[in-house]
């Protein structure tokens, strides 16, 4: 949506009208937001001073602040999606379960891989609930009660 000023007003000054709410919200300094929206610097204090009085100058900061409030909850909420996803694959990577080797003096496969479940259980559950996959339960429990058994067998051509 764009500035729409007062019925029979010149384009060219809703044009800055609108330059100056979307400047205005970077800092709130009305002044700079004057400047960088065109106005000159001998005149940018009355104007941005006459521009806040304004209803419809007002109405469309706030339309501006609830547009960019709503487009950083959204980034945010991706970007914790993006990260508990990341931390679901390094859980589940197959990591091989060493034992000291007293003779070697140093770690030795066993040929046995492992992963961390408990902390891949958990990202998953919380990338379910941020989705809205799962709800909360009025026992403060979510979803189904679930269990994950994993059992890894040694290769016994390997050992």
């Amino acid at each position: 949506m764009e500035f729409r000023g007062k019925e029979g007003e010149n384009p060219v000054l809703e044009r800055k009208m609108e330059k100056f709410c979307e400047e205005y919200i970077v800092d709130y300094n009305a002044y700079r937001a004057a400047i960088r929206a065109g106005y000159s610097n001998s005149t940018a204090h009355s104007h941005s001073y006459k521009l806040l009085r304004r209803e419809d100058v007002m109405a469309r900061i706030c339309e501006l602040q609830e547009e960019f409030i709503r487009k950083s909850l959204l980034d945010n909420k991706n970007r914790v999606l993006r990260e508990y996803w990341n931390i679901y694959e390094k859980a589940m990577q197959a990591q091989p379960v060493t034992v000291w080797d007293k003779e070697l003096k140093e770690y030795v496969p066993t040929g046995e891989y492992q992963f961390d479940d408990k902390i891949a259980m958990k990202c998953l559950e919380f990338i379910a609930k941020l989705g809205g996959m799962l709800s909360e339960k009025e026992d403060g429990k979510t979803g189904e009660d679930f269990e994950l058994i994993v059992k890894v067998e040694k290769d016994e051509n390997k050992a």
